[in-house]
């Protein structure tokens, strides 16, 4: 198993890493600004066990018009997206580790041991249990009747969403150190695409397990191996066909999701997400600065600073406009047409980590204390 690390200079705090001692990068002090749009809080519930001392992200889950929870003792819960009502919760008796990620009827989790189980949507009860090698930090991929997992060995696992059994393994060779996490994989017709920690992103076929094709977004540079990390740990936005991904230490690459012919690339470093909209693709940086990169040419369009070392999520497009959560619970809105900020509000004091989920004229909002918040944007 590849040896994994949560290095500090990674998350966005630190603005030198290497030889000598690093230098501590202050969190930007939030400015105040003429609100365009109010931000009201429809409901609140429990999500769950608090992770803000742990190296795990809660994540939920939006199927349909349920949101589904989960946390580290093991509570999965679900609850009506409309209203918050609590619909069922359940206890899988062990750890999690694995963001929530629900489709195809299932429910399913991770755990620390290395198993994932998949709970039936309507109820909760176990459906089935699978082992796999290592534990995963990221959400499941569910589709075409199998359920993809990556684990934190490198290892890309495809299961029977019937029954579990293991349908095949795809494994490759990782380098000895990287950030500790995954990319999400993500279903596109018939084949599975994910990031991986040598820098390289690759199709591989959802059914049997075949690489179609695998391209390096970077090229690991450097004296010592932390210079040399360039984890795909941001999970691939596919956009009429076109692959947009990306990489730590590295850069953003649009390329043909059928055949991998790269498009364009710009050089770029961001570990925590990417999202789209009809013109642009928005992530944010190492540095927590928020960018947004013409879909076509890969120009960029805009570029937000006064967010800088707080720990950003990966943005989400909604309403033509961009949100992104920060490390002191802060939720942000930016426009999408040149970044400049439009409405705030905070859910509690814990971090948002995970990218926030929208649906139903609604925002989810996720926070490591276990709160689960619908805020929704009204005008002024």
């Amino acid at each position: 198993m590849k040896q994994l690390v949560a290095v500090l200079c990674v998350l966005g705090m630190l603005s030198a890493c290497g030889g000598g001692k690093a230098v501590r990068e202050e969190p930007a002090k939030l400015q105040e600004f003429s609100a365009q749009r109010r931000v009201q809080e429809i409901w609140t519930a429990d999500s769950g066990a608090s992770a803000a001392k742990l190296a795990v992200t809660l994540s939920p889950a939006l199927d349909g018009d349920v949101i589904y929870t989960s946390d580290p003792k093991g509570k999965v819960r679900a609850f009506a997206a409309n209203s918050g009502r609590r619909l069922w919760q359940v206890r899988v008796k062990q750890l999690v580790t694995g963001a929530t990620a629900a489709g195809d009827g299932l429910v399913v989790v991770a755990t620390k041991k290395g198993e994932v189980i998949a709970l039936d949507r309507a109820d909760g009860h176990r459906l089935w249990t699978s082992g796999i090698s290592s534990q995963a930090l990221a959400p499941a991929a569910i589709g075409a009747g199998v359920v993809v997992v990556q684990s934190v060995d490198g290892k890309l696992t495809g299961l029977s969403a019937k029954d579990g059994k293991r349908l095949w393994r795809y494994e490759r060779t990782e380098p000895p150190l990287s950030l500790y996490g995954t990319a999400r994989p993500v279903i596109v017709a018939d084949a599975v695409l994910t990031g991986f920690a040598s820098g390289k992103v690759a199709a591989i076929h959802v059914q049997t397990g075949k690489l179609l094709w695998e391209l390096p977004v970077a090229q690991p540079q450097g004296r010592n191996e932390v210079e040399r990390l360039v984890d795909v740990d941001v999970s691939p936005v596919v956009v009429r066909n076109v692959l947009y991904a990306a990489s730590y230490q590295g850069k953003i690459i649009a390329l043909d999701a059928q055949t991998g012919r790269i498009l364009w690339s710009r050089d770029v470093s961001t570990y925590s997400g990417m999202d789209a909209d009809a013109n642009n693709i928005y992530l944010t940086d190492d540095r927590g600065n928020v960018m947004a990169f013409d879909q076509r040419t890969g120009a960029s369009v805009w570029k937000q600073e006064q967010l800088r070392a707080r720990q950003l999520n990966a943005p989400r497009c909604v309403d033509g406009l961009v949100a992104v959560g920060d490390f002191e619970g802060y939720v942000h809105w930016l426009s999408s047409d040149d970044g400049h900020f439009v409405a705030r509000y905070r859910v509690g004091s814990k971090a948002v980590r995970s990218q926030v989920l929208a649906g139903h004229d609604m925002l989810y909002v996720s926070n490591q204390a276990g709160n689960l918040a619908a805020l929704r944007l009204e005008k002024n």
